[in-house]
């Protein structure tokens, strides 16, 4: 089948196709430096080159790496997504559902891709797929990328999202050291109940624990926080009763109140008369005292004044536990089961009733209730927002807005799900590992639809538009040569140099280590990132790139959020998107000499296998007859200018930005 024909079947038509009108608008924007078509690319002589500096190896990118699958859970992954197939074609009779075709090798190397690393392959991983004949090349090729940094790279972009990190957390907290501690924590596979346990329950400063940027997140906004952490981790919106009981769920107001009890005693700030951190009274006192006295002239204290003030600020900003602190009803409570302003003990809203035991605090009772398997929420959660992450549309929808009423597209498909996460000790991998072996899955997506209030039968993937972070992240793969090799610097470096010791350091130290801080971090930051940058764009993948970027950049204005709401990401169009697409500096950037697609042009040996490596880089399939007879004709005609026509075309169809 041609692959004309196999577009046609899955309704790509008009997604990919190659047409003279699109090459025509786009023929103003060529590049001359590519080969021309008359004759096979002509080498320059190579030059010698002066020996370059060395300079230090980075570290791995990861220090702790989950191990490779083994056969037994395998096997096991194999048999579970059987059943999954069995459960959901059991729907396609009942509901008279026809199945989509099987994506073809093209169609379905391209999806794994952006699903498990958030890009596209390249020319040569395409072309070796696309060549083997190996019968268990999709499985094998499940394993590898799960097994790869692009997968902690791209679900960090999905997990930093829904946890509305941001990099600088609150007022005070720089969270460079959660950020990368959510990004190891998916390299290393840490069960999903561990990961979550710990930002529940995490306590000290953010560069002792990592973790702690969690709470860190709603710094003094408590009640915030639950309303977050249950929508988050147990897929419930329990937010309206935080002012009055829920007026669509069961949910009252007092319920709210005894679930926020069991945090509303964490702190995210010590406190300067805390016994437990400073033996020798408030250093924030003693410390801004002294800094009066420091040998100043008035322009330069009042300069150094607010970042004097900063550096004492994040060195007290300690998640804690203070046991006296009880939370209060509201003044004006207005229901009869409670009087207002009476303190409020901690109790469930719905499971096991959970007691707090000898020697825990009841944020550490709250953790063991949440990701208990006896939870009759978080497991279901997560294994429904994975399913959502994986076929683009979740088994329950919203992901985060379950009730007790909440029926499942597929009740028996939802409960085996469930099942299956909570046999896998919440293993997101092996999880993820089942799904991306089903037939659902390897079927070609679903063009029509479905309303969120339809059920939707997955007669296939839903047809997604490339993410933000994808998009961008395939961008580089077409340009640079190793988008994965800039990496952010190690939250461990800024670390030695701002955490102070409060009770023993002078004002002058303090001040010392600000300084110190902004001139070598600064310096050695803009060091590293000049040489990844093109007209300003810092060439690194999105993960690696500040959270949230400048609202003018490339992933804001394809969707990425601004990380103050939970999943506040969209994949909506917009005429700024087109604009960039034709004309931004990202797409000029993998036409120049020495981008990755130059180089796999340039390599060609004709025109015709030139072509080729023009589809299999951008959209990782061969053109059909119709497709490498209209864009021979481009080059023929235009010469060099040809190439940039034909890949401007390609990059400007649907068929690159969607998820087939």
């Amino acid at each position: 089948m041609s692959g004309e024909q196999v577009r046609n079947r899955a309704g790509f038509a008009w997604y990919g196709k190659l047409s003279a009108s699109c090459l025509v608008v786009l023929a103003v924007l060529v590049v001359t430096s590519l080969p021309d078509s008359e004759a096979a690319p002509r080498r320059k002589p190579v030059r010698k080159k002066p020996p370059e500096k060395k300079e230090e190896p980075l570290p791995p990118r990861f220090m702790v790496k989950s191990k490779p699958v083994d056969p037994v859970k395998q096997a096991s992954a194999l048999r579970s997504a059987e059943e999954i197939d069995r459960l959901v074609e059991a729907n396609y009779k009942k509901y008279n559902v026809k199945p989509n075709p099987m994506t073809d090798d093209a169609q379905f190397l391209r999806r794994i891709y952006l699903d498990i690393t958030g890009t596209i392959p390249t020319y040569r991983e395409t072309k070796y797929f696309l060549a083997s004949r190996h019968p268990d090349k999709r499985q094998r090729l499940i394993d590898r990328l799960l097994d790869s940094d692009g997968y902690a790279s791209h679900y960090y972009n999905y997990w930093a999202d829904v946890l509305r990190y941001t990099d600088r957390l609150n007022n005070n907290v720089d969270g460079a050291p959660y950020r990368q501690w959510i990004k190891q924590s998916l390299a290393e596979n840490k069960p999903w109940d561990k990961m979550v346990s710990e930002m529940i329950t995490a306590e000290g400063l953010i560069w002792e624990n990592p973790a702690t940027g969690y709470m860190q997140r709603d710094s003094g906004m408590p009640l915030d926080n639950m309303n977050n952490t249950v929508r988050i981790f147990l897929g419930t919106r329990i937010g309206c009763a935080q002012c009055h009981d829920h007026p669509f769920d069961r949910w009252k107001q007092k319920e709210f109140y005894e679930m926020a009890a069991f945090t509303f005693g964490t702190s995210t700030r010590a406190s300067g008369n805390d016994k437990r951190y400073y033996m020798e009274g408030d250093p924030n006192r003693r410390l801004r005292q002294e800094y009066q006295d420091l040998d100043q002239d008035e322009k330069d204290r009042r300069r150094n004044q607010g970042r004097f003030n900063r550096m004492i600020r994040v060195n007290m900003m300690v998640v804690n536990d203070q046991a006296n602190r009880k939370i209060r009803l509201p003044h004006d409570y207005a229901y009869s089961d409670a009087k207002p302003k009476s303190v409020v003990e901690p109790k469930t809203i719905f499971g096991e009733a959970v007691v707090v035991k000898p020697g825990e605090t009841p944020r550490e009772a709250f953790a063991r209730w949440m990701v208990s398997k006896n939870n009759p929420r978080f497991a279901k959660t997560i294994a429904n927002r994975l399913w959502k992450q994986t076929f683009g549309r979740g088994q329950i929808e919203p992901v985060d807005d379950m009730m007790d009423d909440t029926v499942a597209e597929n009740p028996e498909l939802m409960k085996h799900l469930e099942a299956e996460m909570k046999r896998l000790n919440f293993d997101m991998k092996e999880y993820l590992r089942i799904l991306y072996n089903t037939k659902t899955y390897q079927r070609q997506a679903s063009t029509e639809d479905v309303p969120l209030s339809e059920y939707y039968h997955f007669p296939g993937p839903v047809l997604r538009r490339m993410t933000a972070e994808q998009a961008w992240d395939s961008f580089l793969t077409l340009a640079v040569v190793k988008p994965e090799e800039y990496r952010e610097l190690p939250a461990e470096m800024e670390t030695e140099i701002i955490s102070v010791d409060l009770n023993k350091a002078s004002a002058r130290e303090v001040l010392d280590a600000d300084e110190q801080k902004r001139e070598e971090i600064d310096r050695t930051r803009y060091k590293r990132e000049k040489k990844y940058k093109y007209k300003g764009q810092l060439l690194a993948r999105a993960s690696e790139l500040p959270s949230p970027v400048s609202p003018s950049h490339f992933l804001r204005t394809f969707g990425q959020s601004d990380r103050e709401l939970i999943s506040a990401s969209s994949d909506s169009g917009s005429v700024p998107q087109v604009l960039f697409m034709f004309n931004g500096p990202v797409t000029h950037m993998m036409l120049e000499k020495g981008s990755t697609i130059y180089n796999n042009v340039i390599e060609s040996k004709s025109l015709k296998e030139g072509i080729e490596v023009v589809f299999m880089t951008i959209l990782n399939r061969y053109p059909d007859s119709d497709e490498l007879k209209l864009a021979m004709e481009e080059i023929e005609t235009n010469g060099a200018a040809g190439y940039g026509n034909v890949i401007w075309a390609l990059v400007n169809t649907r068929e690159f930005l969607f998820i087939q």
